[in-house]
């Protein structure tokens, strides 16, 4: 049996967002450092990942993610990891990886650590539920929260009972390769990033630039989802077909960034942003909403980050629009530095060497 420190990561998918991103990542860094990583994913069945190849490193069980049987497989596999490996932590992530993890390992020498990555969900709509999570929050040695707007919200619903275990480790994001941005376009190109749902709020971007007069412009929505017809059907009712662009999901996001202006993020809730990081670390200034989590990330006292604070006020999106374009016809470049410069903070050597920590110090304690 090997003494070297085994991480088994565990979500439902390879892809998706940011949770997908960071694992992944911490997969491939991790290793890197010495300790023995792996992923393992429910399944790979989502159109994002048809394209992805997965390494030695990552495993799929290739069953539905609410499937109760994933707890079966899923203890199984670590099983086998536990005759090869003394030293196990399984790392959980996102909704269903929380709830089965702590029951595939009823009785095994493992210790659990768990990321929250999200500052709300459905689950707290319903009362009961705060119970139940009690029970299964506080069965892991360690839990993450990405940043200080999702560690508030996770206590104030489970409760001071898993505050002893409870740290923050702001994720790391992809750089892209930097693009200094002395002008704008004669057309501004505006760029959304994300999955076409309620909680992105990209209905409110489109409402915001059908109210801008005498400036030409686009906006382009990359990403797919369920609310794509609804989105469809008010582009035609405000007579934007030429102008809003839904293209879909695509795996070149950095020629996305580079052709754009002007990033808007005007989501309900983000546990982090790591599309903001993203867009600023190839200078793009953001405009975006003023919410727990996202504004730790894209931050007012930066000059290139514009907050609007009544996210649900469309005239208060087209205020900081035009103070954006202001300040782009005043010093393009300076903003665009200031971008770069502010997205180095969230890079993914910090954040794998602060999770690089905390798994040798829950090995540690008993």
């Amino acid at each position: 049996m090997k003494d070297k420190l085994t991480v088994i990561h565990v979500i439902t998918s390879p892809c998706g967002g940011g949770a997908e991103l960071l694992v992944r990542e911490l997969t491939k860094r991790t290793n890197e450092l010495g300790i023995n990583c792996k992923a393992v994913y429910f399944n790979n069945w989502a159109e994002c990942a048809k394209t992805i190849k997965l390494s030695e490193n990552e495993e799929c069980l290739n069953i539905s993610y609410q499937s109760p049987f994933a707890i079966i497989k899923l203890r199984k596999f670590l099983k086998l990891e536990l005759v090869e490996n003394s030293s196990l932590i399984v790392h959980a992530h996102l909704t269903w990886p929380m709830f089965f993890v702590p029951l595939a390992c009823i009785g095994l020498a493992v210790k659990l650590v768990f990321t929250e990555h999200s500052p709300t969900n459905k689950r707290r709509n319903i009362f009961f539920f705060n119970y139940l999570e009690k029970l299964f929050y506080n069965r892991y040695n360690s839990i993450i929260a990405i940043t200080d707007g999702v560690k508030k919200s996770l206590l104030n619903w489970v409760g001071i009972s898993i505050s002893g275990k409870l740290t923050k480790i702001y994720n790391g994001a992809r750089f892209f390769t930097y693009k200094e941005r002395k002008q704008l376009s004669d057309r501004i190109k505006f760029l959304s990033i994300g999955s076409l749902l309620p909680l992105k709020g990209f209905e409110k971007a489109i409402k915001a630039l059908s109210k801008l007069q005498g400036i030409n412009w686009q906006y382009e929505i990359v990403g797919s989802g369920p609310l794509r017809s609804d989105l469809e059907k008010l582009i035609i009712s405000l007579n934007l077909k030429d102008k809003v662009i839904l293209s879909g999901w695509s795996t070149n996001l950095e020629e996305k960034y580079h052709n754009s202006d002007i990033q808007l993020i005007p989501s309900r809730f983000e546990g982090f942003g790591l599309i903001a990081v993203e867009g600023m670390s190839t200078g793009l200034p953001i405009i975006a909403s003023d919410i727990p989590g996202l504004n730790e990330v894209v931050s007012s006292s930066i000059e290139s980050c514009f907050l609007v604070k009544d996210i649900n006020n469309i005239d208060a999106w087209v205020d900081q629009i035009k103070l954006c374009i202001n300040a782009l016809e005043k010093d393009s470049a300076n903003i665009s530095k200031q971008s770069y410069l502010h997205s180095q903070k969230f890079s993914l050597d910090k954040m794998t060497e602060s999770y690089y920590n905390l798994y040798r110090q829950v090995l540690k304690n008993k």
